[in-house]
């Protein structure tokens, strides 16, 4: 059986805690974005974006899929961007919206964590079966 530390409970455990300090930044960064800096939902988005998304990259690939070596790291690097890029870019999409139906900043960032909570679970597949899948968890379909 599998310890925690390898299982894909283990894996899961590390991104979600690994998601939430990335959460907690993002967070603090689109809150200090949009109301502090009066930057719009758009600009606020994009900064917690990249705040979040390096803690989120570094979080997830060296602890929780514990893959320390420097092979596939362009390749891990590309998916992990594409996958973070679009959620983000769903994120803009619905905080621009947000706002366009109440000026309540309460409900534009909470429309921020929401498009990230949505897509937690779905990311999370998407990172263990594609993104940081290592050749051992590949199945081969030749047929012999």
């Amino acid at each position: 059986m599998a310890s925690l530390t390898t299982s894909r409970n283990g894996r899961f455990v590390r991104y979600a805690i690994g998601s939430a300090v990335a959460t907690g930044v993002s967070g603090v960064t689109f809150a200090v974005a949009y109301r502090a800096l009066h930057a719009g939902p758009q600009v606020a988005s994009v900064a917690a974006f990249v705040a979040g998304a390096m803690v989120n990259f570094v979080s997830n690939r060296f602890w929780a899929w514990s893959r320390r070596h420097r092979l596939g790291l362009g390749r891990d690097l590309a998916g992990y961007l594409t996958l973070a890029v679009a959620t983000a870019g769903a994120a803009a999409g619905v905080t621009t919206l947000t706002e366009r139906l109440t000026s309540a900043w309460v409900l534009v960032e909470a429309s921020y964590f929401g498009t990230y909570a949505a897509m937690f679970l779905v990311k999370f597949v998407l990172l263990d079966r594609v993104v940081f899948r290592s050749r051992h968890q590949v199945v081969n379909t030749t047929r012999v």
